[in-house]
Order: structure tokens, then C-alpha cells, then sequence
């Protein structure tokens, strides 16, 4: 049997971490080719996924959409909300992957209830349109996303495009 040193049980960790960063970064591009060109991605979504382990978030699917959140929203880990969303939570009972669902549960609240929220004026839609690449909850996220930061295809400015 093959013994490892401790040195080496971290770099073959380590190999794997980079191999899931790498998976989901080009999942994403996959969703939404557009993020081909984010300046950065790669690094961004590395930083974030440590940020991530960091405050003990451990399930897969938890880790994939913090990177999810990162590639649509650069640093919003240090976005003052999440900052204190993290230090609140760290002396919570419930364990960081049950913090962080339920934060993307109000995320996701948010995301189909603007009306609540005052993210878009009464009759106004949440941005997911039939026949888009990106589906589902993130679906408006992402084209919310997308016109506040001005990278909507068409409209450009942050307006919607018609």
C-alpha cells in the first residue's frame, strides 16, 4: 500500500479543489458564454470557492452556486450585507452549508418577488423570458444582473432592450 506524507495529501486536495473550480467555471461559460470574457474569472471563482471552505460551507452543490453567485456578482462575499450574513451566522448552531441554503432561499424569494423587495416597478417582469439560455430561479438573477451591470445583448446600459 502507497503511504502519502501530509504534503502530498494536500497537493492531490488541492489538484482536486482546482479540477471543481475548473468544472464549474466551464459550466458557466456552457450557461452563459458571455462569462468567457469576465476579466479574471478563473482566479475569481478560486478566491471565492476559499472564501467558501473557508466559512465551512462543504457540500457540493452548496459550493457550486457560491461560485455561481461569484461569477454574476464579483466579491459579493465582501458586500457588506454577506459580510455580516457570515459573522452572524458564524455563531449559529445550524453548520455554514445550512446558513448558506438558507440565505439562497431568501435569495431566491427576492429574485421572484421583486414587488416585496422594491427591485422593479409593480407589472414589470423579473427578466426570464421564454427561450433564454439561462433557466429558472437564476434566470432573473441573472438578467437582473446582467442590466445593472450593462451586459444585457441588446438594450446595453442597464435598460432593457426591446
Amino acid at each position: 500500500m502507497i503511504e502519502l506524507t501530509a504534503e502530498q495529501v494536500a497537493a492531490l486536495a488541492d489538484i482536486d479543489a482546482k479540477g471543481f473550480v475548473e468544472r464549474v467555471r466551464q459550466d458557466l461559460i456552457s450557461e452563459e458564454p458571455e462569462l468567457a470574457d469576465a476579466a479574471f474569472l478563473w482566479t475569481r471563482l478560486w478566491r471565492a470557492f476559499n472564501v467558501a471552505r473557508g466559512i465551512g460551507i462543504r457540500e457540493d452543490a452548496h459550493l457550486v452556486e457560491f461560485l455561481r453567485l461569484e461569477a454574476y456578482s464579483p466579491s459579493f462575499y465582501e458586500k457588506p450585507a454577506m459580510r455580516g450574513w457570515i459573522k452572524r451566522s458564524a455563531n449559529s448552531a445550524n453548520s455554514a452549508d445550512e446558513r448558506f441554503h438558507d440565505f439562497l432561499c431568501v435569495l431566491r424569494w427576492r429574485i421572484e418577488h421583486p414587488e416585496f423587495v422594491g427591485g422593479l416597478t409593480y407589472g414589470d417582469d423579473t427578466g426570464a423570458v421564454a427561450g433564454e439560455r439561462c433557466r429558472g430561479v437564476w434566470a432573473g438573477f441573472v438578467e437582473r444582473w446582467k442590466g445593472f451591470a450593462g451586459r444585457r445583448g441588446h438594450g446595453g446600459g442597464g435598460k432593457r432592450g426591446g
